[in-house]
Order: structure tokens, then C-alpha cells, then sequence
């Protein structure tokens, strides 16, 4: 993989390119944009095309074991063979990117690079022995500065990609913040985050922002379809994504709980809200992505109404919105969803319309 299977953020492809080829690399870097636009995927891209060599690996064949010296009857040594001729290894000539045959990309693709690390929740379940958590602690970003103060081991830069950054707790920012503020020659932080106010103003100030638009649907579909869903079903659920391969999966997982239920069952909405996932950050992820989902329905009614009939939806577009802002704070998401939804259906969006294009 390369730049080339990075869709819809051609904008921000062409900055980095420009950086990697340069050499010039900003230290601290945050790439910001709503979940689901390939934030995470193009940060390994990036660090891959860093470090890229250019020249294609090839693996040596093994030499012969040797005779045991001690050993007064053993044959004698066997010429060695003479190498196959294989002609010159390939050179990449396009600098601003990853060849995906030097040692650094292979290793790379592996995710045995010494030098490039990823920091998230199942690193860290697995660095503190413990049950992944929700939080980036204190003590793993501890290491990752330790890490930074070593050299290279086999590229020129050491990348450290901290995925999905608003989990690390104000202790741990402040933990990675002297990194920041003075970053080892050849370092490179990226930290990637759906929301900057997540952020310290202090870590925020010492980091170049790269920012991710939303998908374009065609490139949700590709990319959905990519991933073995039918190609009808693909457009769907990329109308239904927002621009983010996220929210379209999510749709997906919605378009079978909603197809289980009958339309003309009273208690659907309930049993609907009762499928929540029980982990609470999983629930409240689920019932913003539902909310959006709803704003979105709501807005198209109100631009497609006219006279009394808009009236319906205004208040319904305004009590939506302050139960999205509700949803960034400790409640309880059953009710909050269960609320959204019955007052939607009053106003005539049913619940089954939140799956349908348009």
C-alpha cells in the first residue's frame, strides 16, 4: 500500500507529499477530522514514505553449513554456488512516497518496524499488563519519551502515531508535552484526533494541524465495496455515512436491527434503544452517530417543506440539537435515544426512515 490507497483526501495527500519529499517534517504534527476519513490510515502511510529507501530488499540465500572441524572424515566443503543473476535491485523514483519493496516498507506492512510505533488502548493493555481501558495513561506516554530519546535504529526518523488522541487524560498530555516542546533530531509525533478541544492549548500550540475532509460518497462506496459489501447496499450506506467510512458501517449494523423489527410494532423504538451496546462509550457513540443521523433527516424535511408544514420540523430540528450537545455528557443514552426517537415519529420521521437514502 501507498499514498494511492488513501480516497477522498487528495488535498491533504498532495501537503504530505510535499513534506516527505522535502524533508522538511514538522515534529509534532495533529491530524484532525471526523471518525472514519483515514486519519489513522494515512499517518502509517506517512511514516512508511519517511522512511522509505527506495531500493527493493532482496534476501541473500543461505550459505551452506559449515564441516565440523573435529571431525577427521568429514567430505569436504562444497564450492559455493554462484548467485542467480537476478540484474540490478528496482529504485522507486517517486520520492514522496513508499516504494512497498525496500526492508523499512516490509517491515513496515509487518508491524515489526523498530521505528515506527503505534501508541493506543491495545498497546498499552499489552505494555502495562493489564485490561485495555478507554484512557491513555501517564506511564505510557513515560515510555513513548523514553523511546524518543534513542536513536534510529534502522530509518532516518522515528514516528510515534498516538491513535485516537482524546483518549489520553490531561496528565498524560502533559507527560508527552517536554517531547513536544523539545523533540530529539529525526522525531516525529503524530496524534490523531476526531476533536482538537479534546486537546491542551498547550499541546495544541506546538503541533501542525493537518486536517481531513469528509469522504466524498463516491469514495465511501469504493472503499465500501472494497470491504465485500454489494455494490446497491454500498451506495446506501455511503449516502447514509456523512462522509465518514465509520458512520456508513455503523448505518450497516442499523439497517439490520431496524429490518429485524416490524414497522407496525408499538414498541419498536424500545426495543430498538434496548440494542445498545452496555459499554457506555460504545452506547454514547452509537446514539451521536443515530442523532446525527436523525439531524440529517430532519433538515432534509424541513428544506423539502413549506408553509404550516415546516413549522412541524423546526421544533423538532432545535430539541434534536440540544439532545446531541446532551449526548457529549454523563446520561443516560437509552432515554436519550428513546426521547429522540419519539418525538421524531411524532413529527412523521419514523424510525425506518433513518436507513433510507436521501
Amino acid at each position: 500500500m501507498s499514498f494511492s490507497s488513501i480516497l477522498g483526501q487528495d488535498k491533504t495527500v498532495k501537503r504530505l507529499r510535499t513534506l516527505v519529499e522535502s524533508g522538511r517534517v514538522p515534529p509534532a504534527m495533529i491530524f484532525h477530522g471526523a471518525p472514519g476519513t483515514g486519519k489513522f490510515l494515512t499517518a502509517v502511510e506517512f511514516a512508511k514514505a519517511l522512511n522509505c529507501s527506495h531500493v527493493e530488499h532482496r534476501e541473500r540465500p543461505a550459505a551452506p553449513p559449515l564441516p565440523d572441524a573435529d571431525d577427521l572424515f568429514a567430505a569436504a566443503a562444497p564450492a559455493p554456488a554462484p548467485e542467480p543473476e537476478t540484474g540490478p535491485a528496482r529504485i522507486h523514483s517517486d520520492l514522496s512516497d513508499s516504494c512497498g519493496a525496500c526492508l523499512s516498507c516490509l517491515q513496515a506492512a509487518s508491524g515489526a518496524h523498530p521505528d515506527i510505533r503505534i501508541v493506543d488502548t491495545v498497546f498499552q493493555a499489552a505494555f502495562l499488563d493489564e485490561a485495555e481501558s478507554a484512557n491513555l495513561k501517564i506511564e505510557t506516554m513515560r515510555e513513548l519519551t523514553r523511546w524518543a530519546q534513542q536513536k534510529p535504529l534502522l530509518s532516518r526518523w522515528k514516528v510515534f502515531i498516538v491513535r485516537d488522541a482524546e483518549a489520553l487524560v490531561p496528565q498524560a498530555q502533559n507527560a508527552l508535552l517536554k517531547t513536544l516542546e523539545e523533540p530529539p533530531p529525526g522525531t516525529v509525533v503524530i496524534l490523531t484526533v476526531s476533536k482538537k478541544t479534546s486537546l491542551l492549548a498547550t499541546i495544541l500550540s506546538r503541533c501542525c494541524v493537518i486536517e481531513f475532509g469528509r469522504l466524498p460518497n463516491a469514495s465511501l462506496k469504493t472503499l465500501l465495496e472494497a470491504q465485500g459489501t454489494e455494490p446497491a447496499q454500498a451506495a446506501a450506506l455511503a449516502a447514509l455515512g456523512a462522509g465518514s467510512l465509520e458512520k456508513a458501517a455503523d448505518a450497516g449494523a442499523f439497517l439490520k436491527r431496524i429490518s429485524a423489527l416490524r414497522p407496525d410494532d408499538q414498541s419498536k423504538i424500545f426495543k430498538f434503544a434496548a440494542g445498545l451496546p452496555r459499554d457506555s462509550h460504545k452506547a454514547r457513540d452509537e446514539v451521536k452517530t443515530l442523532l446525527d443521523l436523525l439531524l440529517a433527516k430532519t433538515r432534509a424535511a424541513w428544506r423539502a417543506a413549506s408553509g404550516p408544514a415546516k413549522t412541524r420540523f423546526t421544533p423538532l430540528l432545535r430539541r434534536t440539537l440540544d439532545l446531541r450537545r446532551m449526548a457529549d455528557r454523563n446520561v443516560s443514552y437509552h432515554l436519550l435515544l428513546e426521547t429522540a426517537l419519539l418525538e421524531s415519529e411524532r413529527a412523521g420521521i419514523k424510525l425506518e426512515d433513518l436507513i433510507k437514502p436521501g
